[in-house]
């Protein structure tokens, strides 16, 4: 028996289009490695409750996973509508933007430009870079890690990296170094 792109569709769950919709915006940038997948679709989830309901994020090893957008992924890849190119970098196939488009109304345009940001933010940070800013905003999800306490070591070089980059302000660098905005002007400027 043959599945029609229309029964595929009908049977994705909305984690399964918002890891579809995450690697089709930006211009089909790749999502590059399992820290940046699980931390956008973190960032995601909570923003977009019908995401949020079924990836059921908990602490782990590097912070906030979702065993449900791993499995996710994983089934996206099979069926097709995701390629998984050398050590985890994932793009969506040209079957996976057909499916994509009949699923047009999961989301909101909001929806759709949040995902669009929060992919375009962590794109732009290096993995540690990633892990300092979940770390240092969800710290209920630290409690497992195994990096935490090597990612704190550098949080300040690393919170004056994405100062720098201009991703975030100068208030939030100030919190990701665990410092008064003062003291990191000071730390920048050395």
């Amino acid at each position: 028996m043959r599945f029609s792109l229309d029964n595929i569709a009908e049977d994705l769950s909305p984690l399964s289009v918002a890891i579809l919709e995450l690697l089709e915006v930006n211009g089909e940038k790749p999502v590059k490695g399992n820290v940046a997948f699980q931390k956008e679709m973190f960032l995601i989830s909570n923003y977009i409750d019908k995401v949020d309901e079924r990836a059921e994020f908990i602490p782990h090893s590097l912070g906030p996973y979702s065993e449900a957008s791993e499995v996710s992924m994983d089934n996206l890849v099979s069926m097709g509508l995701v390629e998984k190119k050398g050590s985890n970098i994932y793009m969506i196939t040209p079957i996976g933007k057909k499916v994509l488009g009949l699923k047009q109304d999961t989301f909101s345009p909001d929806e759709i430009e949040s995902i669009s940001d929060f992919k375009e933010f962590i794109s732009n940070l290096t993995n540690d870079e990633i892990l300092l800013f979940i770390y240092a905003s969800y710290p209920d999800y630290t409690i497992e890690s195994t990096e935490y306490h090597r990612i704190m070591k550098s949080r300040v070089k690393n919170s004056i990296s994405i100062y720098k980059k201009g991703i975030v302000s100068l208030e939030k660098a100030a919190s990701l170094a665990g410092v008064n905005i003062e003291t990191f002007l000071d730390m920048q400027r050395r």
